[in-house]
């Protein structure tokens, strides 16, 4: 992988997995539809599947509940009207699996310029790995800040290792952009090992 990470890629898919479930429980509920945005990566699309089972496993198997997009150079704006097409109230953005947190930057700031540009104003969910390349959002460009300020909400998860929880968030932008907690979640010893070995430092990529 280039990401900075002592994981393997069966502990990264598994790992995935474990995150997934629990994200798509607890950070998506409330959502009717939801539109999952991931890079064609397989460390990436485990986290996509995980997370769209998750959610649909939470009393919402109907038609149309979920769809996941798939980022592609040359095909990012496409993509944005394609999701504004399916019309979610929540956009849930899963980069970070085996691209340099670099990429990542890049990749996000692209995605969301095309959201913006199609017309989307609904809720934005972004990835752990996604705020921690993206230095907290300050290495995004002004215009997609504000874009983001502009949403219904923008929420994401952190990781409290030390005391094994994932933390839930929303994202203030009043003075400054500020995580405001919505709640936490136990996570196993097992998971919280395999979130130690493969988050990469903020500072890499």
């Amino acid at each position: 992988m280039e990401m900075a990470s002592r994981a393997s890629l069966e502990q990264e898919i598994y790992l995935r997995s474990l995150t997934g479930y629990l994200v798509g429980q607890k950070l998506l509920e409330g959502y009717r539809k939801v539109a999952v945005i991931t890079y064609p990566d397989r460390v990436c699309s485990a986290l996509a599947a995980a997370l769209v089972t998750s959610y649909v496993a939470r009393n919402n198997y109907r038609e149309g509940a979920a769809a996941v997009f798939v980022y592609e150079d040359g095909k990012v704006e496409e993509m944005g009207r394609r999701v504004v097409e399916y019309n979610p109230d929540a956009v849930y953005i899963s980069y970070g699996g085996e691209q340099k947190l670099s990429h990542v930057t890049q990749i996000t700031e692209k995605t969301l310029q095309a959201l913006a540009k199609s017309g989307y104003r609904g809720a934005m969910v972004i990835h752990v790995r996604v705020w921690l390349a993206t230095k907290q959002l300050t290495q995004l460009s002004e215009e997609v800040r504000r874009y983001l300020a502009s949403l219904k909400e923008v929420k994401l998860f952190t990781a409290d290792l030390p005391n094994r929880k994932l933390i839930f968030h929303r994202v203030k932008f009043e003075d400054g952009i500020k995580l405001e907690k919505l709640g936490d979640v136990a996570i196993t010893e097992e998971h919280a090992k395999l979130l130690t070995i493969s988050l990469p430092p903020p500072e890499t990529g």
